[in-house]
């Protein structure tokens, strides 16, 4: 029988422990478990007060472990495959990004809105770049002409919005894999 993991029981471990399960939960893609292991360590030791420009530093060369994408209408440009995969529509994300992402089992996670959870989660499992269409949202053209499909194999999931972003996007990165300067 499989251990449910939840805040309250990742709480009561230490950091040694946390980290062990942190890192058995990303080898086996149990992103809901490493989001809480992220979530106590990150409570455990808050970060720092960086400056814009050292975050972006740091970010830059931290995987991003998982996409939170607001997409309305429901599943614009998502296309479902009969193998338990879809393609997730067209995101303005860095090639290099994804590629390292692609390495630690990243999911997407598609909302509504940033107070609902999502309604499509997936794991990454390849990635292409698209046109992307005219307008992204109800007369807003867009700026860049191209970005990136993900190829999701989806799970039962419903996820909080996380991690840092803007209105219509958010990257969760990964705190347990150091970053190299």
């Amino acid at each position: 029988m499989a251990i449910v993991w939840t805040a309250e029981k990742i709480a009561a471990k230490s950091k040694d422990e946390i980290r062990a399960l942190r890192e058995n939960a990303r080898r086996r893609g149990a992103q809901d478990v490493l989001a809480l292991c992220d979530e106590e360590l990150l409570r455990r030791e808050p970060p720092k007060k960086a400056s814009i420009g050292q975050r972006k530093r740091s970010h830059r060369s931290a995987p991003v472990i998982g996409y939170h994408f607001v997409c309305r209408p429901e599943e614009k440009g998502v296309t479902r495959n009969s193998d338990r995969t879809a393609w997730s529509g067209t995101w303005v994300v860095s090639e290099a990004q994804v590629e390292k992402s692609l390495g630690v089992g990243a999911y997407v996670a598609l909302h509504l809105s940033h107070a609902e959870l999502s309604y499509l989660h997936g794991t990454i499992k390849a990635w292409r770049r698209s046109a992307r269409e005219a307008e992204y949202a109800e007369g807003q053209e867009v700026k860049t002409p191209t970005g990136i499909d993900f190829l999701l194999e989806l799970t039962n999931e419903r996820l909080p919005w996380r991690g840092e972003g803007t209105v219509e996007k958010s990257y969760v990165y990964d705190v347990g894999i150091p970053t190299e300067e």
